[in-house]
This record gives structure tokens, sequence and C-alpha cells, in this order.
């Protein structure tokens, strides 16, 4: 899993694809874009449900990281890892 930090459309920055399967956020906007969050499998999938962003910047991650920045979405249901 990866937790990426990107630029998307600034009047709306919702993913194309609902429901996804992780989590993500709006943090703020800049330089005519909105500047997004988002935990995905891989950057193949950032592109899938934001198929306009850019200036991609990714890391590994092994699990999710809730703060009181980057509370857990209402609408996101942890499945159990089997």
């Amino acid at each position: 899993m990866i937790r990426c930090r990107f630029k998307a459309n600034p009047e709306d920055y919702r993913p194309v694809n609902w429901p996804i399967k992780h989590p993500y956020w709006c943090t703020g906007y800049g330089d005519g874009s909105s500047i997004i969050v988002a935990y995905a499998d891989d950057e193949d999938e950032i592109m899938k449900n934001w198929p306009d962003a850019e200036d991609l910047d990714s890391e590994e991650r092994d699990e999710y990281a809730f703060t009181d920045r980057f509370k857990k979405p209402d609408w996101f249901t942890l499945k159990e890892k089997s």
C-alpha cells in the first residue's frame, strides 16, 4: 500500500470512482489545484480514481495513520485482514 500526495482539480477533488478502497483527504489548495493525500494499492489506483492527478509523491506504508489532521473518514470501514 502507498500513501500518496498529489495535485488535483481545485473545483472538485473527489475521486471519479465510488466507492473507493482507501481513505483520502483534501489538505488544502495552491497553484490552481487542490492538494490531496490518499492511500492506495499503487499509483495506478490513484490515476484510476483521480485521472487529472499531477505531481504524485508516494511512499510505501504497512498501515493507515489516522491523526487529528487526517481523521478516519465517516464513510471508511476498515476491513480486517484475514
